[in-house]
């Protein structure tokens, strides 16, 4: 499947991400996981054959899509609107999608695929079983963690790199170790020039943390929500594989299924990604 960049002014932020170019059929739309970007999806697509539109599509503040305006944050449930923006756009008839998301990507989408029912026909998740939960008694904690951070109002200051290579190397050992090879594909799409050398394209507030998270018992009320057919997929060595604290999460969900291929939390780059294309293809084709 090919792959060209494209732009989508959407009601709320202008996304920037990939597209294959096809009109016809129930859209596809891939969303990445936290401080990656839609380049995470080009190993994925070499061994997709779909013929349906597809659209790899980099979140708000990542790679090259427009960052949020200073008067806002980057709440995760921000996402869902952003995304329901976005399918508003793709598919304006009212048509379904399907979502295929990595990580914090796999998160949005579930959580949209439960807001809205009728606008999904098909969930695939890849090393993605839900957001980050608090107790009750962590709830006041976190918030005052967050905005002892966030109520400084200070920019951040942008990291350096003197070349490309170097940034690589440095993502390397970012959220999901990957090797080289990986880090060379994100960081194509996640730097740009500046005076003095290289900097992220990503906003550096996506490192606030959150002012507030779901509980589990909300966590399940909200996936008891998702009606559509569900495919977890994960790496052998990835997040979920084999999570104690968060097999239940697979009761929550009323049809889905649960496989296991070679690799870790970026299997969809450099794990059996044949395989994954293989399940993907599976599952959208019933």
């Amino acid at each position: 499947m090919d792959f060209q960049s494209i732009e989508i002014q959407t009601e709320r932020l202008r996304l920037a991400g990939y597209h294959n170019g096809v009109s016809a059929g129930v859209p596809i739309v891939a969303l990445h996981g936290w401080l990656d970007n839609a380049a995470s999806f080009e190993p994925l697509a070499e061994h997709l054959d779909i013929d349906q539109p597809f659209y790899a599509m980099e979140l708000p503040g990542h790679g090259h899509s427009e960052h949020r305006p200073a008067s806002s944050t980057y709440h995760l449930l921000d996402n869902i609107v952003d995304l329901a923006a976005l399918v508003e756009k793709i598919a304006p008839d009212q048509g379904p999608v399907i979502l295929l998301g990595h990580s914090m990507g796999g998160i949005i989408c579930a959580l949209y695929a439960a807001a809205m029912p009728g606008r999904v026909s098909r969930l695939i998740m890849l090393d993605s079983l839900g957001p980050m939960t608090d107790e009750t008694e962590s709830v006041l904690p976190q918030l005052r963690r967050a905005m002892e951070r966030i109520s400084k109002f200070k920019k951040s200051r942008l990291t350096l790199y003197p070349g490309v290579e170097m940034a690589a190397k440095v993502r390397t050992s970012g959220i999901g170790k990957i090797s080289l090879g990986a880090a060379q594909r994100l960081v194509a799409r996640g730097l740009k020039k500046v005076e003095g050398g290289y900097c992220w394209t990503s906003d550096p507030r996506l490192m606030e943390p959150s002012l507030v998270r779901f509980s589990e018992a909300q966590v399940e009320t909200v996936f008891g929500g998702i009606e559509c057919p569900v495919s977890l997929i994960c790496g052998d060595k990835g997040y979920f594989a084999d999570y104690d604290a968060l097999r239940k999460r697979l009761s929550y969900i009323k049809d889905i299924e649960k496989h296991i291929v070679t690799g870790g939390h970026h299997f969809h780059m450099e794990g059996d990604v044949e395989s994954t294309a293989r399940l993907i293809h599976d599952f959208i084709s019933g």
